[in-house]
């Protein structure tokens, strides 16, 4: 029987870790018979990620070499689990209930950028190719937190009735929105201490292959956003560089916890940014809605927002000239 050598890592926190070792290993048992077993313990990052690194590397290594490599995840029991879970070191982030206000605004600014006119409840465009589906199945949520919704939508003067309605890109401003309640939860990244800072353009460049067609299904339910797509939709807006990365993130309202994990198969070095007032490189807004709409791959391949979702990471980043004269370029 053929000798084994094995390698055990325990609440492992990074995929920079895994791959380290990995090698090592691969090193290890290159010029000799013997088996190599990567065995992990309690890791804090996810499961997943941890197979989505073991298969990107294998296929670097020489055939012989990987065909001997094996990887074991060992988690502990369930109460371990949750202590993790609920001290936030496992990589889930806790996701809030979602905020109508916003998602059923979302919806409106989206059919106002597409040039659909007024809408009823029942016949908002959702531009899920050719069929036009009511705002509440599109919400995938009751009718009474829609309607409660559109009702502060209308106090705030941002439509006029609830029984034809239309949001005017000009009328929105992010003070107003903070005002009425309508702002997404979003989750912010920053560079942990130690790592090698990059800038949103690099990492721009860096997360156009995970949001390609064959990128790792993590990040499926990532599209692209931000000055990047703006720039690309209206090429004459006046914008200068780009700021920091941001990223809508689709995450079903059943979904109560974030795999923060994924972001470090953009950068290993990329950690959740606790305080919402202090810079952050990389910004993830997340949509509750029950039905998914974004474009397919106009960058690069890689997916990329509906331009609502670009309008509004403008105001978020203060730019709210450059998203009117965004919206001015993008409505038909």
């Amino acid at each position: 029987m053929s000798a084994q050598l094995q390698k055990t890592l325990r609440q492992l926190r990074n995929t920079r870790e895994l791959r380290a070792e990995t090698l090592d290993l691969a090193a290890r048992i290159a010029g000799t018979s013997a088996a190599g077993r990567m065995t992990v313990v309690d890791p804090v990052i996810s499961a997943a990620a941890i197979q989505e690194e073991w298969d990107r590397l294998l296929p670097a290594l020489a055939p012989k070499v990987r065909a001997r490599m094996t990887l074991s995840i060992e988690q502990g029991g369930e109460g371990a689990a949750e202590k993790q879970i609920g001290a936030g070191e496992s990589g889930l982030l806790p996701l809030e209930r979602p905020n109508y206000r916003f998602e059923v605004l979302r919806l409106l600014l989206g059919a106002s950028l597409e040039g659909d006119g007024p809408q009823s409840a029942n016949g908002i465009a959702a531009h899920l190719g050719d069929t036009q589906v009511g705002l509440v199945e599109t919400l995938g949520a009751s009718a009474t937190p829609v309607r409660s919704a559109l009702v502060a939508l209308r106090n705030a003067s941002l439509i006029r009735s609830l029984r034809w309605l239309e949001i005017a890109p000009e009328t929105l401003s992010m003070e107003q929105l903070s005002r009425l309640g309508a702002l997404p939860q979003t989750l912010r990244f920053r560079f942990e201490r130690g790592a090698r800072i990059k800038s949103p353009a690099e990492l721009a460049e860096r997360v156009m292959p995970l949001l390609g067609a064959n990128g790792p299904k993590s990040w499926k339910p990532f599209s692209l956003s931000g000055t990047p797509v703006a720039s690309k939709d209206a090429p004459g807006l006046d914008l200068l560089g780009t700021p920091r990365l941001d990223l809508v993130a689709h995450a079903p309202r059943g979904n109560k916890v974030f795999d923060a994990s994924v972001m470090r198969m953009l950068d290993d070095g990329l950690e959740p940014e606790p305080n919402v007032l202090a810079p952050a490189p990389v910004v993830v807004t997340l949509v509750r809605a029950g039905t998914r709409f974004d474009r397919g791959a106009e960058i690069d391949h890689a997916r990329c927002a509906h331009p609502c979702d670009v309008f509004l990471s403008l105001l978020d980043l203060g730019l709210r000239e450059q998203a009117l004269q965004y919206a001015k370029a993008v409505r038909p």
